[in-house]
């Protein structure tokens, strides 16, 4: 089932880069990470300005939940309008049960495309995403992150 929506979304984004786009301010979607371990939830992202972008995502995971948000630098890819490349930071506090008890904080790094869907209110997205666990316990894990939104405005 995994490797079927991963198959689906990322059809969905490259057969999208050939086309023109139009720009949005803001989506509410769907965000999932494939990585280590299964995590996906609700996601929001807001364009602040014409450069910058607030993310924020109620994730769900195996054993927990957690709340994460983004600071997010973005600009256009020139040739290719409505694509847009995207870096940023932010934090990830979760709180778990079972093997994955109490609260749990990571640092949280993110870049890649972004894409609104012209004629369309669809935007996708696709990032790598380091995560960096501080608390309880210390490591590290790079997923995929995959975003499917719908535009608002």
């Amino acid at each position: 089932m995994k490797k079927a929506v991963f198959l689906s979304l990322s059809f969905l984004f490259f057969a999208a880069l050939g086309a023109n786009a139009q720009t949005y301010q803001t989506s509410l979607g769907a965000k999932f990470y494939i990585g280590d371990g299964s995590v996906g939830g609700l996601n929001v992202r807001h364009s602040t300005a014409v450069n910058t972008a607030l993310e924020g995502s109620l994730l769900f995971y195996s054993g927990g939940v957690g709340i994460e948000g983004l600071y997010e630098y973005q600009a256009p890819i020139n040739g290719a309008e409505g694509l847009q490349y995207f870096v940023g930071g932010g934090g990830m506090l979760g709180i778990g049960t079972g093997n994955h008890s109490g609260a749990s904080f990571a640092l949280r790094l993110t870049g890649g495309l972004d894409y609104k869907i012209p004629d369309a209110p669809v935007n996708v997205s696709l990032g790598l995403d380091p995560f960096f666990y501080l608390a309880p316990s210390t490591g590290s894990t790079l997923a995929l992150g995959i975003g499917l939104r719908y535009v608002l405005k």
